[in-house]
């Protein structure tokens, strides 16, 4: 074996290594914010067709995305529960600045896998006007790559700290919850924008949403 040979080996062994290191780096990280790795969500991505939905929010009202479209862009946001004090800040951001949002022509939809009974104590808690929805299903979390299963280990931690538990709250068998994640999308239905982060501390921002609006016709 030549030398040149035995030195491209060499680097290959400890390229591998390093991918190996950085991917059980990944995990070690991911299992830190509660998600089990066996099904690790990716989140559509900016130029995706966004999968319509229809539901009932807050008010009883039907909401469809198509429908909402014909009117403007819509934010759509998808949060973890009434019990996670970031998702409450995020969502409480928006509301104080949904005037600078719908001046745009924009509509605001928020989205959990928690029951109506539980979205009202977010909703009252913090006086949420834009839309609601429960996802019951889990169906709009499933076509927005966003669901995960929790662990076991973090449903643990949610039980002694926050004295809840995840099934019970979303009322399925299964502990589930979406990554918290923003997407913008045009009135074409095209995903314009979109902030999708692991780490549920870190959050889109009502400045980022506005400069990534589509001009208003």
């Amino acid at each position: 074996m030549t030398k040149t040979m035995r030195i491209f080996i060499t680097f290959l062994l400890l390229f591998s290594l390093s991918v190996s290191v950085v991917h059980a780096q990944d995990h070690k990280q991911l299992k830190k914010f509660g998600i089990d790795t066996k099904h690790i969500p990716k989140g559509l991505k900016v130029g995706d067709k966004a999968p319509d939905f229809t539901s009932i929010d807050q008010y009883g009202k039907r909401i469809e995305l198509n429908q909402l479209l014909k009117n403007g862009p819509v934010v759509l946001i998808f949060y973890r529960g009434y019990w996670c004090p970031l998702c409450n800040q995020h969502l409480q951001k928006f509301e104080d600045s949904l005037q600078y949002i719908t001046q745009r022509g924009a509509s605001v939809v928020t989205v959990s896998a928690q029951t109506p009974g539980n979205s009202e104590k977010m909703i009252h808690k913090q006086k949420i006007t834009f839309h609601v929805v429960s996802d019951t299903t889990d169906q709009i979390m499933k076509d927005y790559k966003v669901l995960f299963n929790v662990t076991e280990a973090y449903q643990k931690l949610i039980e002694k700290y926050l004295k809840l538990d995840i099934r019970k709250v979303n009322n399925q068998e299964a502990a589930q919850l979406p990554v918290p994640a923003t997407f913008i999308i045009n009135p074409k239905g095209i995903i314009v924008y979109r902030q999708f982060n692991y780490d549920y501390s870190k959050r889109s921002t009502v400045k980022e949403v506005l400069e990534h609006l589509p001009p208003k016709n």
